[in-house]
């Protein structure tokens, strides 16, 4: 569309500059014909002068046409300056995107962005002001910034250490900015204004050996994520043989996902336990049976961020012909 566009256009110009010269053709043909004179002038000067200033109105015709039809006309007349530089400053940010992604591909990715970064967590109330919330924050602040240091600053991350404390004044903002950030998400999802929210620190983006250490704090509303008894992942499993590890693995894998997706914070995985009791029997009885059976995992309690990880029963129900 654009190529025939362009053509259009440009047949356009020519339709309209063609028209302009015959006008201006015989204008010029009646003033010499006739022997007009301009200001005095002698009917050859006159010609002439009807000659140039046809040229010029074609041109200012074709140029005033330009204007009216063409953005991209208007902005190469009016903006050439600035679209050099916004064009330039694409490809310095394509330059940038480029080499980071040959550093991702040819370098080790030591911690992914979002990956937790240290197994602390702060509850607030979302109502509360920035005089009561702000030490605390302060505090999780440099807490995180002590434990990321000590742990991944030497091998195998060989990370360097993040050098900025809580009590300087851009870091002050920095928190400011990120309890009003948590009190929008609460509104923004129509949470109640004195919800509970658990602020947690991951990685703020993906880090490479070398790099220094940057952090974030992801905010979970502390809402429940799950009752007791409640299904959260299943697997299909066959009734007869030995229930295999890989199967049961990725039953707990699905259910701690499930949770993830509903808000728990992917720290707190590494908190899921499972029932000793309620998997001994599933082992036992699907040894016994016969056919397709469906293995579920059922969360063992009201499961909440705040609970800092989960324990989860399983069970086994006929699997749907």
């Amino acid at each position: 569309m654009d190529i025939v566009g362009g053509v259009l256009f440009i047949v356009g110009f020519m339709l309209v500059a063609g028209l302009v010269a015959y006008i201006g053709d015989r204008v010029g043909h009646q003033v010499g014909r006739r022997r007009l004179t301009l200001f005095g002038l002698r009917p050859k000067y006159t010609s002439t002068i009807v000659a140039v200033a046809t040229g010029m109105v074609i041109a200012l015709t074709v140029t005033m046409a330009g204007l009216l039809l063409s953005s991209v006309f208007r902005n190469a007349v009016f903006r050439l300056g600035a679209v050099n530089a916004e064009i330039a400053g694409l490809q310095a940010d394509a330059a940038a995107l480029r080499k980071e992604l040959d550093t991702t591909r040819n370098g080790q990715i030591v911690l992914p962005v979002l990956a937790p970064i240290a197994n602390i967590f702060l509850p607030v109330r979302a109502n509360q002001a920035d005089a009561v919330v702000l030490p605390r924050l302060s505090e999780l602040f440099d807490q995180t910034v002590a434990a990321a240091n000590r742990q991944f600053t030497h091998s195998p991350w060989n990370l360097k250490p993040y050098k900025h404390k809580a009590s300087e004044p851009e870091i002050q903002a920095d928190l400011k900015r990120e309890l009003a950030k948590v009190r929008d998400d609460v509104a923004n999802h129509s949470y109640p204004p004195d919800s509970t929210v658990l602020l947690v620190p991951v990685v703020g983006q993906n880090l490479f050996a070398g790099d220094t250490i940057s952090f974030a704090f992801q905010d979970y509303v502390d809402v429940r994520l799950a009752a007791a008894g409640e299904t959260l992942a299943t697997v299909d499993v066959a009734g007869g043989t030995p229930l295999n590890y890989a199967s049961l693995q990725r039953l707990i894998s699905a259910a701690g996902a499930e949770l993830v997706r509903r808000g728990l914070p992917p720290i707190f995985l590494y908190n899921g336990e499972i029932n000793g009791t309620t998997a001994d029997s599933v082992l036992n009885q699907v040894t016994r049976l016969r056919g397709r059976v469906k293995l579920v995992a059922k969360s063992s309690s009201d499961v909440y961020p705040h609970s800092g990880g989960f324990i989860l029963d399983f069970s086994l129900v006929p699997a749907p012909e």
